[in-house]
Parts: structure tokens; C-alpha cells; sequence
């Protein structure tokens, strides 16, 4: 193989959005635990799923494709890649992943956008560019990151959604179990008489051999999250997943101290500098990256790296498209310090319809893609189908 660079020529990105008012007759039938699966989106309720795709062209006429995170607006992200990140980018030897990631994280950490969408344009252009990688190698990325250490990843169904009925909550449980899972993850939010009886449905309907996960979304202060700690504890359930403000890690440390439980945090959390404050605190057992927000697979790595060095586990969030799950696969193949895969199961043609080749699903685990690069082949004529704006 050629130590020559292999300079980009053009970025193209696409904004992809699929309403949930399509999935159903009319909008009015649309579910209200669909548009409020979680406490966090009592503001602002979800209307569909989205991605950003971003297509790095080398000069060669070989194309790298990776996902931004696209919630609430895939323009936003497709915005900051072609518009900023973009003239960064051409001209720049595709295959010097690090080298690109650290330009761009410099150009505008200095004006304090080291966080949110734009390390969420980042992380899109990062995963394009090991997809390139990859395929220039003629291997998957995680044998490029020394993988795999394992080729299918345990992973638990997500959420049970915020249902207004025990028994709803229950019933949707008992269908992600008859699907072939063993683990599944439960919304909570809502005061520990609430979470309570949906916990206590759930466990009933699935039995005590399913593991059950939790995740608060942020819905309470130290004292009410110490008092849901005690429901958990009494339903021997022990994943606590952002109970508190995500950067509230001095209470996070007390919580942790007071029940006992395995706290979990770090989807919204973007660098190993967020972590590292997470782990000098003593805050959480496992931290939950998600690689179309954390800078991609550069900057996951290395978060997997700092947080074993804490002995603390990662276990990738799961929401995004089609082409983010394969990219998360890719680092869960690779990192040794895996706990599990959060694999969302919210309605998403997104997810379900991109691909001409999705992982396969079977016994509670996904199998890692090992084509080249991320691993996938885009179904064009999908993705045109869902891209509402280009750039």
C-alpha cells in the first residue's frame, strides 16, 4: 500500500429526516409516548428521526460516509460541516485521521465551540474519514484499531418508552424479549410512586432471568434521585442512567456513594475532557458515548482508553441512522472495556431502511460488520427518499 496522502477533493452532506406523522394514518395517531419517549423531551417533543450523512470524496473517486448526530435539526449539523468544517477539510490527506481531527477541533476550540453540534459536525466527518480508511485498506476500521476483540456485541433493547399505563409498559417489555432480547432499558422520570409500578409491571411480564436498565433522563435533584435509588434497590436493579443534570458530578459522586447502584452517564458529553471530570469526581461506573456526537471514532477511542485507565466501562448510546450503528460496532469490536450496546428500537426507517446490508440481530447480540470501512452499503435510492435538504 502507498504512503502517498490521500487529499480530499469535495464534501457533500445530506439532511435526513423521517416524520413519525408518515409512519401512521394521521398525525393525530401518533402515539404520545413516540412524541415523549423520555422526560427530557417534555419541552421539546420528537417529531421524527433524523440524521446528517456527510460523503468525503478523495481525489481518487473513493467516498467515505459518515453519520452526525441529526436530533432536533439534521440541517444544523449539515450546516456547520459544509460551511465551516469543509474548507478545512479539502485539500487535507484523508487517511491522517488524527492529524484531520486535531485541525479541526483547533479551529474553533479557541472560540469555545468544542462541544454540541459542532463536535457533532466533527464526529461526522471523522467516521466518513475512517470509512475511507478502511476501504483504501481493504479491511473494517476495528481491524485498523487493532480488533476485533469480539465479533458479536451484546446489546439490550431501548426504551420502554414513558407509557402512561403500567400494563403499556409492560406489554412493550414482553415484545422486546419475545424479539430475542435478554437485557431492556425502561424510561423512568416520574417520581418514585410512578417508576414504581412500571418498573414492578415490567419485571412482571418479563421475569427475573431479563435484565432490566434504567434511565431518568435527568428528571431529578439529589434527594428524589436518592429515593428512586431505594425503588431500584428494592427491584434489584442496579443500571442508573442520568439521574441527575449530566454535569452535576459532585451530587452524581454522592448519589453513587449513597445507593450503591451503577450510575451511568455520558451521552451528552462530548470529549475526554468531559470525562475525565466525570472520573476525577468518582461520578459513574460506565459512560455512554455516542460516536456520531463524541468526535467520532477518534475521540472514542480515546475516551474508551481514559476510562479504563478509572476501570469504568463503556457502553455506546444507540440513537442514530443506519450508518452510526455500524460505526458503533466498529468500537465496540475494538475496545476491551465493553460493557454493552444500547440498541434503540424507537420506530426509524432511518435505521431500518439505509442499508442494503444491516447488522444482523440474533440471541441478544448484534454481529460487527466486516466489509470495508464502517462496514455498509447505502441503499441510494432510501437515502433519497429521506434527504429533506443538501449541501
Amino acid at each position: 500500500m502507498s504512503n502517498a496522502p490521500l487529499r480530499i477533493a469535495e464534501v457533500e452532506v445530506l439532511a435526513l429526516s423521517a416524520s413519525f406523522d408518515d409512519l401512521y394514518d394521521s398525525p393525530d395517531d401518533v402515539p404520545d409516548w413516540l412524541r415523549y419517549p423520555a422526560s427530557s423531551h417534555r419541552v421539546l417533543p420528537r417529531h421524527g428521526q433524523y440524521a446528517t450523512l456527510v460523503k468525503v470524496r478523495a481525489e481518487d473517486g473513493s467516498v467515505g460516509i459518515g453519520e452526525c448526530y441529526g436530533l432536533p435539526s439534521p440541517e444544523v449539523t449539515a450546516t456547520v460541516v459544509a460551511t465551516v468544517l469543509a474548507p478545512l477539510l479539502v485539500g487535507q490527506d484523508g487517511l491522517a485521521t488524527t492529524a484531520v481531527w486535531e485541525r479541526l477541533f483547533q479551529g474553533q476550540a479557541a472560540g469555545g465551540h468544542n462541544r454540541g453540534f459542532y463536535l457533532e459536525a466533527v464526529a461526522g466527518v471523522d467516521l466518513a474519514l475512517w470509512d475511507l480508511r478502511g476501504k483504501h485498506a481493504g479491511v473494517p476500521v476495528h481491524r485498523l484499531l487493532g480488533g476485533p476483540v469480539r465479533e458479536r456485541v451484546e446489546c439490550y433493547a431501548s426504551p420502554v418508552a414513558l407509557h402512561a399505563d403500567p400494563q403499556d409498559s409492560a406489554l412493550q417489555a414482553r415484545g422486546f424479549v419475545d424479539a430475542g432480547f435478554r437485557t431492556l432499558k425502561v424510561k423512568i422520570g416520574r417520581g418514585a410512586r410512578t417508576d414504581r409500578a412500571h418498573l414492578h409491571a415490567v419485571r412482571a411480564a418479563v421475569g427475573e432471568d431479563i435484565g432490566i436498565l434504567t434511565d431518568a433522563n435527568c428528571a431529578y435533584d439529589l434527594d428524589e434521585a436518592t429515593r428512586v435509588g431505594s425503588v431500584l434497590r428494592d427491584l434489584d436493579i442496579s443500571w442508573y442512567e442520568e439521574p441527575l443534570q449530566v454535569d452535576d458530578l459532585a451530587n452524581l459522586a454522592e448519589l453513587r456513594r449513597r445507593t450503591g447502584l451503577t450510575i451511568v452517564n455520558g451521552e451528552t458529553h462530548f470529549t475526554r475532557f468531559d470525562l475525565r471530570d466525570s472520573l476525577v469526581h468518582r461520578a459513574i461506573d460506565v459512560f455512554m458515548p455516542n460516536v456520531a456526537r463524541s468526535g467520532g471514532i477518534t475521540e472514542a477511542t480515546r475516551l474508551a482508553a481514559l476510562a479504563s485507565a478509572f476501570h469504568v466501562d463503556i457502553a455506546p448510546h444507540g440513537v442514530g441512522s443506519g450508518v452510526s450503528l455500524c460505526a458503533a460496532l466498529q468500537l465496540c469490536a475494538a475496545i476491551p472495556n465493553l460493557r454493552t450496546y444500547e440498541y434503540n428500537r424507537l420506530p426509524n426507517p432511518i435505521r431500518e431502511q439505509i442499508l442494503r446490508n444491516p447488522p444482523a440481530f440474533r440471541d441478544g447480540a448484534l454481529t460487527v460488520p466486516t466489509g470495508p470501512g464502517l462496514g455498509f452499503e447505502l441503499d441510494d435510492a432510501a437515502v433519497d427518499r429521506y434527504t429533506v435538504a443538501r449541501f
